[in-house]
């Protein structure tokens, strides 16, 4: 059986303005521009240099995205791992080393 006293009638509300209006506190801080800008990421869309992606090799450029998607899922169907990324020279299609050749034959032969 539970036990219900008139104090929690009154206290349970006051904790969870409290509880909100902390929330509110975090979220504003966490988010805020003052003194440094906000704690959450900021994402750079510009594109890139060919050669800013690390071990991975470019093996096709192509003008859109979605023609670079295509070349990613029909390299992946392969069997080999590919990625695409937005390059100053278009969209770029990265393999790993390993699977440069075979890549490059591949989509040469498509």
């Amino acid at each position: 059986m539970v036990f219900v006293f008139a104090d929690q009638y009154f206290l349970f509300p006051l904790v969870a303005i409290a509880f909100a209006g902390g929330m509110v506190l975090l979220t504003r801080w966490a988010f805020s521009k003052a003194k440094g800008g906000s704690l959450v990421r900021r994402t750079d869309y510009s594109p890139a240099e060919r050669d800013t992606f690390g071990l991975l090799v470019d093996v096709h450029t192509v003008r859109t995205y979605n023609e670079a998607r295509v070349s990613v899922s029909m390299l992946k169907d392969f069997g080999i791992k590919a990625t695409a990324a937005r390059t100053k020279d278009g969209w770029s299609v990265y393999v790993w080393p390993a699977d440069e050749e075979a890549a490059r034959g591949f989509l040469k032969a498509r």
